[in-house]
């Protein structure tokens, strides 16, 4: 359900469901902020996603996205774009919670894996890099149900992103 008079809208769903187009329309669309959860870890630390999971491992990733919850919950008028596994630790999105106010609405960019994968087959992604077709989608699939139960909102973006972004307008009620 949907909470009254939402002031930050956060993108999740699998990598390549289109969270950083849609959300800097949606911004643009609101004359809100843009903010992209990968690309705040990668100014804080200096270097690629690739190379933190290189250097310091996917466990350390996760907790710098745990990290990156917390300092949300500040931010008004907002679309924040999450990476693909940002809320796959529960801590990470209980930090959400707490540190949002209730002033946020999670929506899910849902698109099939084979739309996904198209988008997001040729990058320097370390789950891409590291995985075959199949494994990736295993993870899509293992990842859906928490996109799910994380998400207020679910609405497809398998089209044109002015379109996703209409249907999200239409489902989140703006302050």
């Amino acid at each position: 359900m949907v909470k009254k008079g939402v002031q930050r809208i956060l993108l999740c769903g699998f990598m390549g469901c289109g969270k950083t187009s849609v959300g800097q329309a949606l911004a643009f669309r609101l004359k809100w902020d843009f903010l992209d959860t990968d690309a705040m870890i990668e100014k804080r630390q200096g270097i690629s996603i690739p190379e933190i999971f290189a250097q310091q491992g996917e466990e350390a990733f996760r907790k710098m996205e745990e990290e990156t919850a917390c300092s949300l919950g500040k931010r008004k008028n907002t679309v924040i774009s999450t990476g693909g596994g940002f809320l796959m630790r529960e801590q990470t999105l209980q930090a959400l919670r707490e540190n949002g106010g209730g002033f946020e609405s999670v929506v899910l960019l849902d698109c099939s894996f084979e739309t996904c994968y198209q988008r997001i087959k040729n990058s320097d992604r370390p789950l891409v890099r590291n995985n075959t077709k199949e494994q990736l989608e295993q993870i899509f699939l293992q990842r859906q149900q928490r996109y799910r139960e994380a998400a207020d909102v679910v609405v497809s973006n398998e089209g044109i992103v002015s379109q996703t972004v209409e249907a999200i307008l239409k489902e989140v009620p703006i302050l």
